[in-house]
Protein backbone atom coordinates (compact mmCIF):
# COMPACT_ATOMS: atom_id res chain seq x y z
CA UNK A 1 0.00 0.00 0.00
CA UNK A 2 1.41 3.59 -0.69
CA UNK A 3 -0.24 6.86 0.20
CA UNK A 4 0.03 8.37 -3.16
CA UNK A 5 -3.46 7.54 -5.26
CA UNK A 6 -6.64 9.26 -4.74
CA UNK A 7 -8.09 6.14 -3.60
CA UNK A 8 -10.75 5.86 -0.90
CA UNK A 9 -10.53 3.57 1.68
CA UNK A 10 -13.25 1.64 3.74
CA UNK A 11 -12.50 0.55 7.26
CA UNK A 12 -15.98 -1.40 9.68
CA UNK A 13 -16.61 0.33 12.37
CA UNK A 14 -19.25 -1.27 14.86
CA UNK A 15 -20.52 1.53 17.44
CA UNK A 16 -22.29 1.20 21.42
CA UNK A 17 -23.38 4.09 23.27
CA UNK A 18 -24.46 6.47 20.56
CA UNK A 19 -28.08 7.11 19.45
CA UNK A 20 -29.84 5.10 22.01
CA UNK A 21 -27.76 1.90 21.16
CA UNK A 22 -26.07 0.58 24.60
CA UNK A 23 -24.03 -2.15 24.94
CA UNK A 24 -24.44 -5.01 23.79
CA UNK A 25 -26.41 -3.48 21.02
CA UNK A 26 -24.59 -1.80 18.14
CA UNK A 27 -24.98 0.03 14.89
CA UNK A 28 -22.45 -0.95 11.96
CA UNK A 29 -21.54 1.28 9.29
CA UNK A 30 -18.66 1.39 7.07
CA UNK A 31 -15.92 4.38 7.72
CA UNK A 32 -14.75 5.38 3.87
CA UNK A 33 -11.44 7.80 4.02
CA UNK A 34 -9.29 9.07 1.22
CA UNK A 35 -5.13 8.98 1.46
CA UNK A 36 -5.07 12.54 2.07
CA UNK A 37 -7.31 11.98 5.26
CA UNK A 38 -5.09 9.28 6.49
CA UNK A 39 -2.32 11.50 5.43
CA UNK A 40 -3.88 14.11 8.05
CA UNK A 41 -4.32 11.72 10.97
CA UNK A 42 -0.53 10.12 10.98
CA UNK A 43 0.15 14.15 11.08
CA UNK A 44 -1.85 15.00 13.66
CA UNK A 45 -1.92 12.15 15.70
CA UNK A 46 0.72 13.67 18.27
CA UNK A 47 2.50 10.68 20.03
CA UNK A 48 4.86 10.87 22.79
CA UNK A 49 8.01 9.29 21.05
CA UNK A 50 7.99 13.42 18.77
CA UNK A 51 8.83 14.94 22.40
CA UNK A 52 11.39 12.13 23.74
CA UNK A 53 14.40 13.91 22.19
CA UNK A 54 15.43 17.57 21.76
CA UNK A 55 14.65 18.96 18.53
CA UNK A 56 16.70 19.25 15.51
CA UNK A 57 17.42 19.58 11.91
CA UNK A 58 15.30 16.88 9.84
CA UNK A 59 13.84 14.96 13.26
CA UNK A 60 10.37 15.80 13.15
CA UNK A 61 10.17 14.99 9.78
CA UNK A 62 11.97 11.71 9.80
CA UNK A 63 9.24 11.06 12.65
CA UNK A 64 6.76 11.64 10.42
CA UNK A 65 8.29 9.44 7.47
CA UNK A 66 8.52 6.63 9.80
CA UNK A 67 5.02 6.04 10.68
CA UNK A 68 3.76 7.01 6.91
CA UNK A 69 6.55 3.70 6.66
CA UNK A 70 4.91 1.69 9.37
CA UNK A 71 1.62 2.74 8.52
CA UNK A 72 2.32 1.46 4.28
CA UNK A 73 4.65 -1.71 5.53
CA UNK A 74 1.60 -2.99 7.34
CA UNK A 75 -1.48 -2.49 5.57
CA UNK A 76 -2.88 -3.41 1.74
CA UNK A 77 -5.98 -3.11 0.75
CA UNK A 78 -8.82 -4.89 -1.42
CA UNK A 79 -10.14 -3.95 -5.02
CA UNK A 80 -12.88 -3.11 -3.23
CA UNK A 81 -10.90 -0.69 -0.80
CA UNK A 82 -11.44 -2.80 2.18
CA UNK A 83 -8.13 -2.14 4.27
CA UNK A 84 -6.57 -5.28 4.95
CA UNK A 85 -3.41 -6.40 6.86
CA UNK A 86 -0.64 -7.25 4.46
CA UNK A 87 1.26 -10.16 3.92
CA UNK A 88 4.68 -8.73 4.89
CA UNK A 89 4.16 -8.59 8.38
CA UNK A 90 4.12 -12.65 8.66
CA UNK A 91 7.78 -11.70 8.48
CA UNK A 92 7.96 -9.52 11.58
CA UNK A 93 8.79 -10.26 15.17
CA UNK A 94 5.82 -10.79 17.46
CA UNK A 95 6.62 -7.69 19.57
CA UNK A 96 7.29 -5.75 16.13
CA UNK A 97 3.39 -6.65 14.97
CA UNK A 98 2.55 -5.06 18.70
CA UNK A 99 4.28 -2.02 18.62
CA UNK A 100 2.69 -1.51 14.92
CA UNK A 101 -0.55 -2.45 16.10
CA UNK A 102 -0.35 -0.45 18.81
CA UNK A 103 0.42 2.77 16.26
CA UNK A 104 -2.10 1.85 14.19
CA UNK A 105 -4.60 2.26 16.63
CA UNK A 106 -3.61 5.44 18.09
CA UNK A 107 -4.01 6.90 14.13
CA UNK A 108 -7.52 5.15 13.49
CA UNK A 109 -9.12 6.38 16.49
CA UNK A 110 -7.66 10.33 15.51
CA UNK A 111 -9.56 9.50 12.32
CA UNK A 112 -12.48 8.10 13.66
CA UNK A 113 -12.91 10.54 15.97
CA UNK A 114 -12.18 13.36 13.07
CA UNK A 115 -14.94 11.40 10.49
CA UNK A 116 -17.46 10.08 12.90
CA UNK A 117 -17.63 12.71 16.29
CA UNK A 118 -16.31 15.97 14.61
CA UNK A 119 -13.76 16.13 16.88
CA UNK A 120 -10.77 19.14 15.58
CA UNK A 121 -8.03 18.62 17.98
CA UNK A 122 -6.94 15.38 19.12
CA UNK A 123 -3.95 15.25 21.53
CA UNK A 124 -1.83 12.49 23.44
CA UNK A 125 -2.26 12.80 27.38
CA UNK A 126 1.31 11.80 27.86
CA UNK A 127 3.14 14.78 26.01
CA UNK A 128 1.92 17.33 28.97
CA UNK A 129 4.14 15.35 31.54
CA UNK A 130 6.96 15.44 28.82
CA UNK A 131 7.07 19.15 28.11
CA UNK A 132 5.14 20.86 31.00
CA UNK A 133 5.97 18.20 33.82
CA UNK A 134 3.87 15.72 35.87
CA UNK A 135 1.22 18.69 37.25
CA UNK A 136 0.27 20.00 33.77
CA UNK A 137 -2.31 17.28 33.37
CA UNK A 138 -4.22 15.89 36.53
CA UNK A 139 -6.65 12.67 36.89
CA UNK A 140 -7.29 13.15 40.40
CA UNK A 141 -4.37 10.18 41.07
CA UNK A 142 -6.25 7.89 38.43
CA UNK A 143 -5.02 6.70 35.17
CA UNK A 144 -5.41 9.65 32.89
CA UNK A 145 -6.76 8.56 29.16
CA UNK A 146 -5.04 7.83 26.24
CA UNK A 147 -6.35 11.54 24.48
CA UNK A 148 -8.21 14.49 25.06
CA UNK A 149 -10.08 16.12 22.20
CA UNK A 150 -11.70 19.30 21.45
CA UNK A 151 -14.37 20.34 19.65
CA UNK A 152 -14.20 23.71 18.58
CA UNK A 153 -17.45 24.65 17.13
CA UNK A 154 -19.31 23.39 20.60
CA UNK A 155 -16.56 24.12 23.05
CA UNK A 156 -16.89 20.87 24.05
CA UNK A 157 -13.90 18.32 24.97
CA UNK A 158 -13.83 14.50 24.93
CA UNK A 159 -11.86 11.58 26.28
CA UNK A 160 -10.33 8.75 24.01
CA UNK A 161 -8.86 5.59 25.38
CA UNK A 162 -6.89 3.41 21.94
CA UNK A 163 -6.04 0.02 22.16
CA UNK A 164 -4.62 -1.65 19.15
CA UNK A 165 -4.65 -4.82 18.78
CA UNK A 166 -3.40 -8.19 16.00
CA UNK A 167 -7.03 -9.63 16.64
CA UNK A 168 -10.13 -9.24 18.85
CA UNK A 169 -9.34 -8.60 22.13
CA UNK A 170 -12.51 -8.27 24.38
CA UNK A 171 -10.86 -8.25 27.55
CA UNK A 172 -8.31 -5.02 26.22
CA UNK A 173 -11.45 -3.27 25.22
CA UNK A 174 -12.93 -4.00 28.54
CA UNK A 175 -9.57 -2.70 29.85
CA UNK A 176 -10.01 0.35 27.96
CA UNK A 177 -13.98 1.45 28.47
CA UNK A 178 -13.61 0.90 32.37
CA UNK A 179 -11.05 3.32 31.83
CA UNK A 180 -12.93 6.02 30.42
CA UNK A 181 -15.92 5.18 32.46
CA UNK A 182 -13.95 6.56 35.39
CA UNK A 183 -13.42 10.09 34.27
CA UNK A 184 -16.41 12.54 35.12
CA UNK A 185 -15.21 15.80 33.73
CA UNK A 186 -12.83 17.46 31.65
CA UNK A 187 -11.72 21.42 33.22
CA UNK A 188 -15.33 21.18 34.62
CA UNK A 189 -17.35 20.39 31.76
CA UNK A 190 -18.96 16.73 31.16
CA UNK A 191 -17.13 15.08 28.34
CA UNK A 192 -18.95 15.29 25.00
CA UNK A 193 -17.82 11.38 24.22
CA UNK A 194 -15.96 9.00 26.75
CA UNK A 195 -14.76 6.53 24.27
CA UNK A 196 -13.16 3.11 24.37
CA UNK A 197 -11.50 2.69 20.80
CA UNK A 198 -10.17 -0.83 19.26
CA UNK A 199 -8.96 -1.44 16.27
CA UNK A 200 -7.73 -4.69 15.50
CA UNK A 201 -7.74 -7.30 12.11
CA UNK A 202 -10.27 -9.97 11.16
CA UNK A 203 -8.87 -13.69 11.57
CA UNK A 204 -11.12 -14.86 8.67
CA UNK A 205 -10.10 -12.03 6.06
CA UNK A 206 -7.29 -10.28 7.71
CA UNK A 207 -9.82 -6.95 7.20
CA UNK A 208 -9.23 -3.81 9.49
CA UNK A 209 -12.24 -3.27 11.83
CA UNK A 210 -12.71 -0.81 14.60
CA UNK A 211 -14.91 -1.05 17.65
CA UNK A 212 -15.84 2.27 19.45
CA UNK A 213 -18.06 1.78 23.23
CA UNK A 214 -19.01 5.16 24.63
CA UNK A 215 -19.43 5.64 28.33
CA UNK A 216 -22.38 7.55 29.11
CA UNK A 217 -21.96 8.79 32.95
CA UNK A 218 -18.47 9.16 33.88
CA UNK A 219 -18.12 8.22 37.48
CA UNK A 220 -15.26 9.86 39.88
CA UNK A 221 -12.13 11.35 38.04
CA UNK A 222 -11.81 15.37 37.09
CA UNK A 223 -9.08 16.15 34.59
CA UNK A 224 -7.44 19.20 34.30
CA UNK A 225 -5.34 21.22 32.37
CA UNK A 226 -4.28 24.59 30.43
CA UNK A 227 -6.35 24.92 27.12
CA UNK A 228 -3.54 27.46 26.04
CA UNK A 229 -0.92 24.07 26.52
CA UNK A 230 -2.98 21.96 24.70
CA UNK A 231 -3.59 23.78 21.56
CA UNK A 232 0.60 24.38 21.82
CA UNK A 233 1.18 20.88 21.91
CA UNK A 234 -0.76 20.45 18.87
CA UNK A 235 0.93 22.57 16.33
CA UNK A 236 4.75 22.63 17.55
CA UNK A 237 5.91 19.70 16.81
CA UNK A 238 3.68 20.32 13.17
CA UNK A 239 5.83 24.14 12.93
CA UNK A 240 8.88 22.62 13.26
CA UNK A 241 8.11 20.50 10.33
CA UNK A 242 7.79 23.72 8.42
CA UNK A 243 10.90 25.27 10.27
CA UNK A 244 12.95 22.18 8.85
CA UNK A 245 11.45 22.67 5.33
CA UNK A 246 12.91 26.36 5.46
CA UNK A 247 16.60 25.06 7.01
CA UNK A 248 16.70 22.74 3.82
CA UNK A 249 15.10 25.24 1.16
CA UNK A 250 15.04 29.04 0.45
CA UNK A 251 12.19 31.09 1.44
CA UNK A 252 10.95 31.59 -2.18
CA UNK A 253 10.08 28.04 -1.96
CA UNK A 254 7.19 28.65 0.81
CA UNK A 255 3.98 30.04 -0.92
CA UNK A 256 0.81 31.06 -0.44
CA UNK A 257 -1.44 28.83 -2.03
CA UNK A 258 -4.95 30.08 -0.16
CA UNK A 259 -5.26 33.05 1.55
CA UNK A 260 -3.80 32.82 5.39
CA UNK A 261 -2.15 29.84 4.67
CA UNK A 262 1.66 28.93 3.72
CA UNK A 263 2.58 25.73 2.44
CA UNK A 264 6.16 23.83 1.87
CA UNK A 265 6.70 20.58 -0.24
CA UNK A 266 7.31 17.48 1.52
CA UNK A 267 10.20 15.27 0.38
CA UNK A 268 8.62 12.34 2.23
CA UNK A 269 8.56 9.77 -0.39
CA UNK A 270 11.45 9.02 -2.77
CA UNK A 271 12.35 5.67 -2.04
CA UNK A 272 11.67 2.25 -3.68
CA UNK A 273 11.38 3.82 -7.13
CA UNK A 274 11.04 1.60 -10.25
CA UNK A 275 12.99 2.84 -12.79
CA UNK A 276 10.40 2.31 -15.52
CA UNK A 277 8.00 4.21 -13.59
CA UNK A 278 10.14 6.99 -12.20
CA UNK A 279 8.73 9.87 -13.54
CA UNK A 280 5.24 9.02 -12.81
CA UNK A 281 6.20 7.86 -9.61
CA UNK A 282 8.18 11.00 -8.34
CA UNK A 283 5.24 13.62 -9.91
CA UNK A 284 2.06 11.45 -8.07
CA UNK A 285 4.28 11.30 -4.74
CA UNK A 286 4.57 15.38 -4.36
CA UNK A 287 2.65 16.47 -1.50
CA UNK A 288 2.52 19.87 -0.29
CA UNK A 289 2.01 20.97 3.56
CA UNK A 290 -0.05 24.05 4.82
CA UNK A 291 -0.34 25.85 7.82
CA UNK A 292 -2.00 28.90 8.81
CA UNK A 293 0.36 31.88 8.79
CA UNK A 294 -1.03 33.39 12.06
CA UNK A 295 0.01 29.76 13.82
CA UNK A 296 3.08 29.76 12.52
CA UNK A 297 3.72 33.30 13.28
CA UNK A 298 3.27 32.40 17.05
CA UNK A 299 5.92 29.81 16.90
CA UNK A 300 8.55 31.91 14.97
CA UNK A 301 8.43 35.33 16.89
CA UNK A 302 7.05 34.01 19.97
CA UNK A 303 8.99 30.89 20.39
CA UNK A 304 5.81 28.76 21.76
CA UNK A 305 5.49 31.08 24.90
CA UNK A 306 2.42 32.76 25.41
CA UNK A 307 1.48 36.14 27.16
CA UNK A 308 -1.96 37.82 28.22
CA UNK A 309 -1.47 39.83 24.99
CA UNK A 310 -0.50 37.12 22.43
CA UNK A 311 -2.00 33.88 22.86
CA UNK A 312 -2.51 30.90 20.11
CA UNK A 313 -6.06 30.00 21.74
CA UNK A 314 -7.17 33.44 20.63
CA UNK A 315 -5.33 32.57 17.09
CA UNK A 316 -7.75 29.38 17.43
CA UNK A 317 -11.04 30.75 18.01
CA UNK A 318 -10.65 33.68 15.44
CA UNK A 319 -9.45 31.11 13.23
CA UNK A 320 -11.90 31.15 10.05
CA UNK A 321 -11.50 27.92 7.87
CA UNK A 322 -11.95 29.20 4.24
CA UNK A 323 -11.11 26.47 2.13
CA UNK A 324 -12.95 23.47 4.09
CA UNK A 325 -15.93 24.11 1.00
CA UNK A 326 -13.43 22.89 -1.72
CA UNK A 327 -12.09 19.45 -0.12
CA UNK A 328 -11.52 17.21 -2.86
CA UNK A 329 -9.30 14.46 -4.15
CA UNK A 330 -6.70 16.34 -4.15
CA UNK A 331 -6.76 18.57 -1.26
CA UNK A 332 -8.29 18.28 2.36
CA UNK A 333 -7.72 20.31 5.26
CA UNK A 334 -8.82 19.45 8.67
CA UNK A 335 -10.80 21.92 10.75
CA UNK A 336 -7.31 22.54 12.93
CA UNK A 337 -6.76 24.77 9.55
CA UNK A 338 -4.08 21.71 8.45
CA UNK A 339 -4.01 21.25 5.06
CA UNK A 340 -2.56 18.19 2.60
CA UNK A 341 -2.75 18.44 -1.45
CA UNK A 342 -1.80 16.71 -3.99
CA UNK A 343 0.48 18.18 -6.99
Amino acid sequence: MKLIHNDNYKVALEITGCNGMEYPFYSSKILECNNLELLHAILTCGMPSQFLSPWHHEKRTQEFISKISMFETNLSVYDDGYLIKSPETEFLDASEKSVNAYYLGLIFTKLFSMKEFDVDYFLHTTIFEQVYGADSFTCNGRKKPSFVGYTKSLDEWSIWESTGKRDHAPKALDDAFNQVLAIRSVNEQAPSYAMACMTYFDTKHGELQGILRNASTGKKANITFDKEKFFTLYYRHICEIFDESLRRKPFDSVIDYIEGYLEIELELFGLNIDGTDKEEYLHRRRIKLGVPKDILGFFQYNKGNFSENNTITSIVDSMSLNATDFNDKSFFMGRDGIYFRII
